[in-house]
């Protein structure tokens, strides 16, 4: 890990704090079994059909492999990660959700199957032409700026239910049926419980809209369950798709075609617009561009100790599973100071090399919207602002955070993270002078 991280206190006044007693320990136990007995039970009949399906087709690329699942479940009972470790009820938690969601393997992969044999050949033939991917590190602006481009009539990007629930014969059951029943204010509201108040507070989650691509590609390959088990695998789980700093080809072969499959699916149902899918996927970027040769890559430019800072608070509040708590922040100082500046150091290769590629900077696109987006639509679209673009920033809370740790607080040195970036820092500051 990097030297200029410090251990950070876990608690601070002011701060909440979850209390997990014997009483719910005991009773998030219990339900966790009746669930797991639940899934298993519903699962069990479907295991031999889609046994069967494998040995013919390739593991749909939404749900990590039985060996990944395996490993998984022996760093729970083997991991030994730094203060403040892993009591019991949290291994114990860890291994009911890994569990639970093993058993219900089959039937998301029948799922997926299933999509394959009603809408196979048509997905084949779906062009996607010209996409765009935008990928900005973490905390940069890229969820906003994906949000200002998706009312755009001529871009079509997978909204996030979409992505959670990636079967184009659900979208349309669902369409047919309950979408008439169940109102979107319901959804949202569903989801706003469930996701908590200090997470929104830096999130602000539409289920109906896009959002970050690899965050929901990474829900369904167990990625709740790496962020409590250490800063060692959660480093290695993000920097397999943002930074490179791990080698996990089965992961990154999963996310290519489950990215691929996605547009092909939002494209057969909004034919003849322009594909955006965003993310902070750049680990993957090579591999886009060579299969999407005319692709166009757009990314938003943020100073790393602003966007470090609020990542590891944004990570702080995630949604916990029963019997885990958080996880704890000296881990994440750790993990993510590690992968966000190695993400910095390929952001500035990969987006420094000639290509279709458009870098803007938050500060421009904060202080005028209007001419970041004019050069963006000129760079990646071929075309001029349309007038029903946004023009000026919409009001956004950004103070009144229920949790948000300073760089001071977070046992970060400002200076020597600043050092490590000064290669990135002196490219950024270039980018903002007058081209002669």
């Amino acid at each position: 890990m990097s030297p200029i991280t410090h251990p950070a206190p876990e608690h601070l006044p002011g701060e909440p704090v979850e209390h997990i007693g014997p009483l719910q320990t005991a009773l998030h136990l219990l339900r966790g079994l009746l669930t797991l007995l639940a899934s298993g039970v519903v699962g069990l009949p479907f295991w031999p059909l889609y046994l069967l399906i494998r040995l013919f087709r390739p593991r749909p690329p939404h749900r990590p492999s039985v060996r990944a699942h395996l490993r998984l479940l022996g760093w729970i009972f083997t991991e030994q990660p730094p203060p403040p470790g892993l009591p019991l009820r949290v291994r114990l938690g860890l291994a009911l959700e890994l569990l639970r969601r093993f058993a219900c393997l089959p039937l998301h992969g029948l799922a997926w199957y299933l999509d394959e044999r009603l809408y196979g050949r048509a997905l084949r033939q779906v062009r996607i032409d010209a996409p765009l991917f935008e990928i900005s590190a973490t905390r940069s602006g890229s969820t906003q700026l994906a949000h200002y481009l998706e009312e755009d009539p001529a871009i079509i990007a997978p909204s996030t239910l979409r992505m959670i629930f990636p079967y184009r014969w659900l979208w349309k059951l669902v369409g047919a049926t309950l979408g008439r029943v169940i109102s979107p204010d319901r959804v949202r509201a569903a989801m706003r419980k469930r996701l908590g108040e200090p997470f929104l507070q830096r999130h602000e989650l539409d289920p109906f809209r896009t959002d970050t691509f690899e965050a929901v590609f990474g829900m369904g390959h167990m990625a709740l369950l790496y962020l409590r088990l250490g800063p060692r695998t959660l480093a290695g789980a993000l920097g397999a798709l943002l930074s490179g700093t791990a080698r996990q080809s089965e992961q990154s072969d999963d996310f290519l075609r489950f990215l691929d499959a996605i547009a092909r699916k939002t494209l057969l149902d909004h034919p003849g617009r322009r594909l955006m899918i965003k993310g902070h996927f750049l680990a993957q970027a090579d591999a886009l561009e060579a299969r999407y040769p005319d692709a166009r890559f757009l990314t938003v430019l943020r100073v790393p100790e602003k966007r470090i800072q609020s990542a590891i608070n944004y990570a702080r509040v995630q949604p916990s599973m029963p019997l885990c708590g958080p996880a704890p922040w000296a881990w994440l100082v750790e993990a993510l100071i590690e992968v966000e500046t190695a993400y910095g150091d390929l952001e500035q290769t990969w987006f420094g090399r000639p290509g279709r590629r458009c870098v803007v900077r938050f500060e421009d696109y904060v202080r005028d919207l209007e001419g970041v987006m004019t050069r963006i639509y000129r760079e990646c679209l071929d075309t001029d602002l349309p007038p029903h673009v946004p023009r000026t920033h919409a009001e956004r809370t950004r103070t009144g955070y229920t949790v948000d740790r300073s760089l001071a607080q977070l046992g970060i040195d400002r200076d020597a993270l600043n050092t490590r970036c000064a290669a990135w820092l002196a490219w950024h500051d270039h980018l903002a002078r007058p081209k002669t």
